[in-house]
């Protein structure tokens, strides 16, 4: 294990995903873990998750980048809609560094856009940047001029008939009402014309479990700027909560 091995998670609102990251080459070096957990997850359900993560990847080393679901800032949760209420405040990086780990925290969706950045080339010649992360709710995140603009939680704001944007057009939506692709399809593309409406992008990047199987959805996806699967699909929050880390204490 080297000085450039950082311990990557990525928290959702059904599981806790993670891996060993190379942050010299903004990639995994390990499989991706994944365990998942009940809806509204405790403390103790996500500490266990992350240090059963560490175990499994035999990562060695004592740092860790955390993503996670809602507003943070610093070491302080602010908000997590899909995490249960005792995780806000300090308490999860806390227990995090109980576990001999220290870490950082960044919002998911953020994550995501930051390994983009980062990382890859996909943003370059696009001065605003959105990313859309698709799972539990619809998470946002925006970039400009190469730059984050941090906690842009978008994802819950209202439609013109007055519904969350999320409750028709995440993945779990999809499931719970047993939508027909074409029916999600619209729904999704309603909500990233909004969400773009609100913030004027150039691209629009689309994460999350469903990014990492596009066909037969990805080309019935109407937006009003260029539209791509993220680099990195379902493992990009994972790379860039770790780069964040990393590149926060330089």
């Amino acid at each position: 294990m080297t000085d450039a091995h950082v311990l990557g998670i990525d928290i959702g609102g059904s599981s806790v995903k993670g891996a060993i990251i190379d942050v010299s080459i903004g990639a995994m070096v390990s499989d991706r873990l994944e365990f998942p957990h009940h809806p509204l997850p405790n403390l103790t359900s996500l500490v266990a998750s992350i240090n059963n993560i560490r175990g499994q990847s035999g990562y060695d080393g004592d740092q860790a980048g955390i993503g996670f679901p809602g507003v943070v800032l610093g070491t302080r949760i602010l908000n997590g809609p899909n995490i249960g209420n005792e995780v806000r405040g300090t308490t999860l990086s806390e227990s995090i560094n109980g576990l001999g780990l220290n870490n950082t925290l960044l919002n998911d969706a953020d994550a995501a856009l930051y390994h983009a950045i980062r990382n890859t080339d996909i943003c370059r010649g696009h001065d605003t940047a959105l990313m859309i992360t698709i799972g539990t709710s619809i998470g946002t995140a925006l970039s400009q001029g190469g730059r984050l603009i941090r906690n842009i939680e978008l994802g819950r704001v209202h439609d013109e008939k007055g519904n969350r944007l999320d409750e028709n057009a995440s993945q779990k939506a999809r499931l719970a009402y047993n939508m027909p692709i074409d029916q999600w399809a619209m729904q999704l593309s309603k909500a990233i014309r909004h969400i773009s409406l609100l913030t004027s992008p150039d691209i629009v990047l689309l994460s999350g479990g469903v990014t990492e199987s596009p066909r037969g959805w990805f080309d019935k996806i109407e937006a009003n700027a260029d539209l791509a699967i993220a680099p990195g699909s379902n493992k990009a929050g994972i790379i860039g909560s770790a780069c964040w880390h990393h590149d926060s204490k330089k």
